[in-house]
């Protein structure tokens, strides 16, 4: 798989909520921060205005834009971003999977999405490194998106056998879409930026594929056609980190989810190129803080209880 696939299939994402809501005349709703995940919408008819805590002045939503929310922070969307806003539970809290919950009668604006959740730790790999609000809003992003919105607001608007999964697998293939349109404007600093950066993206690539070879510095440059000190300088300016520091931790994410699946230590160090248990467990430990042997019995507890 390509790096971008690589770490989401680590991360786990999980659709546990698809739906969204119409309104109409005047209003305006506040939601709380969320632990976990992302959140992932697209206003499908209407304009309206979102205000994300701390990430500055209101955005103003058109048809056909959509938007990621990363960080969990406490938002506003509104008809209008200076109306007070009312809390979301009302409205929401109880309503069905699948729902398209109406305020005001409904009939002006439209948003439809999902909320995902990671099972795979970590997820501060790929979000930590995006803005409070992703604001996909130019006519190529809407042109690729359309489809797939049309489709759930469909599959929302009429109940069928099959509906509410449709609706899941169709919020799964926007986010993904709407990461690497994001990835293709090329605006973020660290990993994820790196990744559309043709010699680093491709150097990711390689250590992606091949997390056990005895990959140097020289070598991945070889490999992507650059000289070694250029290499090192850009690979650090881009991602944060030098490459051997970022193999180094690939393998360990790896690592962790081997471990938390219950494999054996042995054969995970072996798996990702390490010729001592030692070796492995002293690397494990500085990159993740804990001990392969009690990540593994962490993992097993939890999974019992």
């Amino acid at each position: 798989m390509d790096p971008l696939s690589d770490v989401l299939a680590l991360l786990e994402p999980r659709s546990y909520r698809v739906g969204g809501f119409e309104a109409g005349g005047d209003w305006s709703i506040g939601f709380d921060a969320y632990d976990r995940g992302i959140k992932c919408y697209a206003l499908t008819a209407g304009r309206c205005w979102i205000t994300v805590e701390g990430a500055g002045p209101p955005v103003l939503l058109e048809e056909g834009d959509c938007f990621l929310l990363p960080h969990g922070l406490p938002f506003q969307i509104a008809s209008d971003p200076n109306l007070p806003a009312e809390d979301y539970r009302p409205h929401f809290v109880g309503s069905p999977e699948g729902m398209v919950v109406k305020l005001n009668g409904g009939g002006g604006v439209t948003v439809l999405g999902s909320h995902f959740q990671f099972a795979g730790p970590h997820a501060e790999m790929l979000l930590g490194l995006l803005p409070p609000i992703v604001h996909l809003q130019s006519e190529a992003d809407r042109v690729t998106l359309r489809w797939a919105f049309d489709r759930m607001r469909q599959e929302l608007a009429v109940a069928q056998p099959g509906s509410v999964l449709i609706a899941q697998h169709l919020a799964h293939m926007i986010f993904v879409l709407a990461l690497r349109l994001h990835l293709g404007e090329g605006k973020d600093v660290g990993w994820f930026s790196a990744l559309s950066d043709r010699r680093v993206g491709a150097a990711i690539a390689a250590i992606h594929r091949e997390p056990a070879r005895r990959w140097t510095v020289q070598s991945l440059a070889a490999d992507v056609g650059m000289s070694r000190s250029s290499f090192a300088a850009r690979f650090k300016q881009l991602v944060g980190e030098g490459p051997i520091e970022y193999l180094t931790r690939w393998r360990m994410l790896l690592a962790g989810r081997s471990l938390s699946r219950g494999d054996a230590i042995g054969a995970v160090a072996r798996s990702l190129g390490y010729e001592s248990e030692s070796a492995f467990s002293t690397a494990y430990k500085r990159v993740m803080g804990n001990t392969p042997r009690r990540h593994a019995r962490l993992a097993a507890a939890g999974g019992r209880s």
